[in-house]
């Protein structure tokens, strides 16, 4: 890898982000944190850091550690001041590295990358800020994915159409800022495809980074215990301690035919345009009406989870906020 980048996996969450990131952290030279959330909120108020008497590494690293999400990183608050001194950083993008640097030598490694679901919304921000940058954009059935949030609706939606809601605006904004920034920085990569050919897909992804496809990133699995029981849900990542197994869950046989007609209802266009199957069925007019009643329901907590976000030091926004798993 001659020239290193910095591989952001996004994608909107319970959509397998966390598994692609476990199998490229399993790779050599590259280290993924998992979800560090901190980079797209900290940049929209990077003013604090850079000025004229140069950057302010002590308000950065306050700013870090101040996030539970940076904390669980595992990195030492000495670490990162001795990396940032080493750097010598003079803006947020160089800072940024210095930390993911450290990170990376953490485990012995010298590539460094990011999985943060959420960052789906902040690419082109991220592209600006960093021209090294490639992002991977994992998608998953909308209908999936919306079971799976209702399993733990502390991460977001409650509901078959605000999940259909959250889908569709996370998985439409990706896209729109994968046209915006180019197909040599943006590849696309589908859930289904990750877990019936693991293989192939990881070697498409390393080609697009443009490092060694390694054996080892299969057997992730082997090391995964440890992972596990660093996450605030360990019995949510459960299945990442068995090998890549297509068919463990299908959304046909758990979702009831009232939520899948809504779920369409909502976000079909989408579903079709990027070739999952629908039923074809017309949503009633009772359907439509819970549509429309779920659509201002869910601006209005997107609304709420703004205003309630603007308050907090990380100046994290609504779209930085993320469920911990992807």
């Amino acid at each position: 890898m001659s020239d290193p980048v910095f591989p952001q996996f996004v994608g909107c969450g319970r959509s397998g982000t966390t598994l692609l990131r476990n199998m490229f952290d399993a790779h050599s030279t590259l280290a993924m944190t998992h979800e560090s959330h901190f980079i797209g909120p900290l940049a929209k108020v990077r003013s604090r850091y850079e000025g004229e008497a140069g950057f302010d590494n002590d308000a950065f690293v306050a700013d870090l550690f101040s996030d539970a999400n940076f904390v669980r990183q595992g990195l030492e608050v000495e670490d990162v001041r001795l990396a940032l001194d080493k750097a010598g950083a003079k803006s947020y993008a160089g800072a940024v590295r210095a930390v993911f640097a450290a990170y990376a030598a953490k485990d012995g490694k010298k590539l460094y990358g990011d999985k943060t679901p959420g960052s789906v919304t902040q690419i082109e921000l991220l592209a600006d800020l960093f021209p090294e940058a490639k992002f991977v954009h994992i998608i998953r059935d909308g209908r999936a994915v919306a079971l799976s949030y209702l399993e733990r609706p502390e991460w977001g939606p409650e509901t078959m159409a605000e999940a259909a809601n959250h889908w569709k605006n996370r998985v439409r904004r990706g896209r729109a800022a994968g046209r915006a920034i180019g197909a040599d920085r943006y590849l696309e990569v589908r859930y289904e495809h990750v877990v019936a050919d693991p293989e192939t897909v990881a070697r498409s992804v390393c080609d697009f980074l443009g490092l060694e496809f390694e054996e080892g990133m299969l057997r992730y699995h082997e090391k995964s215990k440890e992972f596990i029981a660093s996450t605030k849900d360990p019995e949510a990542f459960k299945n990442l301690s068995r090998p890549i197994t297509a068919g463990l869950r299908a959304w046909e046989d758990e979702i009831l035919p009232g939520d899948q007609r809504l779920f369409e209802a909502v976000a079909g266009d989408l579903l079709e345009e990027l070739g999952y199957p629908v039923s074809g069925a017309a949503p009633s007019i009772g359907t439509r009406a819970r549509v429309l009643v779920a659509a201002v329901s869910w601006q209005l907590k997107r609304l709420v989870s703004f205003l309630s976000a603007r308050t907090k030091r990380s100046g994290r926004s609504v779209d930085d906020i993320e469920g911990e798993v992807g």
